[in-house]
């Protein structure tokens, strides 16, 4: 993986993680639409805001001729008929659509013989709405190469990562205020960078500027929070919908106490959230949590077992139990 320079940031690192391994354990080729290495500097994130256009990076199913392609797909809404045919494969990353507009689903993905969405509350939805078009399951997941048996060193108390919820932040705010010891980061993304800094004091502790650092950061956390989507207004486009994200699965492997919101929904079930975290309801919860798990580690062999059912390696598996079912060889 190459790391960023100056005010660059590659986006989707993820997304390539996933690829390679895909590509390595199917043992197919990786077929790329423009740079791999696409700089999300703040001149690109203005002009992806502004034209909405989704980047991807395609790896090639089956042979070299590219009879099948199968394509990780974060648009959703897209209807202009690029990968709207028979040769794509598309795994939706995510589904935020409401119910008036679940013909632009429709639409966009009506000629692709096959399209795998990784949300199973979606994937349910789908289901219940007799969708036409063929769908399976195929969840999110985490390289496999992320998880270690030994314990990190442990740096801060809390580290504030991702999309905030607006109470879980309330409740953190209220504790730091309550506990002057308390060893806070806190992030901010300012001049091209992402910047994660001491509540306290505003010493900067990580440029976060390419995923191996940030995955260093996650792993110097003592404690994490983690929200769905559509918690509490998290994501306001979220429009109910509230899908476990890879981030659930990053402080796993950063090995983080986890306090949480999220719903009783088919995707917190299929994820098994509850085996890891509860639902914090109150600022109490939070603050008896907290407290708590400022003073113990976590418990690493049930953190082990509980990951290895969501390595890459397992869903390169899964989908290749897919293409069988579908002989789309």
């Amino acid at each position: 993986m190459q790391t960023a320079q100056n005010n660059k940031k590659y986006c989707f690192d993820i997304v390539f993680e996933w690829e390679d391994i895909f590509a390595e354990m199917l043992n197919i080729p990786v077929l790329v639409r423009g740079k791999r290495e696409f700089a999300f500097d703040e001149r690109c994130r203005k002009i992806f805001q502004r034209t909405k256009i989704p980047f991807y990076r395609l790896f090639n199913l089956f042979d070299k001729r590219g009879r099948n392609v199968f394509m990780f797909d974060a648009s959703t809404k897209r209807q202009d008929g690029i990968y709207n045919n028979k040769k794509y494969i598309p795994c939706l990353i995510d589904y935020f659509l409401n119910d008036n507009e679940y013909f632009k689903f429709l639409n966009a993905y009506r000629k692709n013989p096959l399209v795998l969405v990784s949300s199973r509350e979606v994937f349910e939805y789908l289901k219940d709405k007799k969708c036409p078009i063929q769908i399976e399951h195929l969840p999110l997941s985490i390289a496999d190469h992320y998880w270690r048996d030994e314990p990190f060193e442990k740096k801060y108390d809390l580290v504030m990562f991702a999309r905030q919820n607006p109470l879980l932040r309330q409740y953190i705010d209220k504790y730091e205020e309550r506990h002057p010891d308390f060893q806070l980061v806190r992030g901010k993304y300012e001049d091209g960078h992402y910047l994660y800094y001491m509540s306290k004091t505003n010493e900067i502790v990580s440029i976060c500027d390419t995923r191996d650092e940030y995955m260093k950061l996650v792993s110097e956390s003592k404690v994490a929070v983690y929200t769905t989507p559509g918690m509490d207004g998290t994501r306001t486009d979220a429009n109910g919908w509230n899908q476990v994200t890879p981030h659930f699965l990053e402080e796993i492997v950063g090995q983080c106490h986890i306090i949480a919101r999220y719903p009783d929904n088919a995707d917190t079930r299929w994820y098994e959230m509850q085996k890891i975290c509860k639902n914090v309801e109150s600022y109490e919860d939070f603050e008896e949590l907290l407290d708590k798990y400022l003073h113990e580690t976590v418990d690493i062999k049930l953190y082990k077992e509980y990951v290895k059912k969501h390595f890459t390696s397992q869903r390169a598996e899964m989908l290749e139990n897919i293409i069988k079912k579908y002989n789309l060889y």
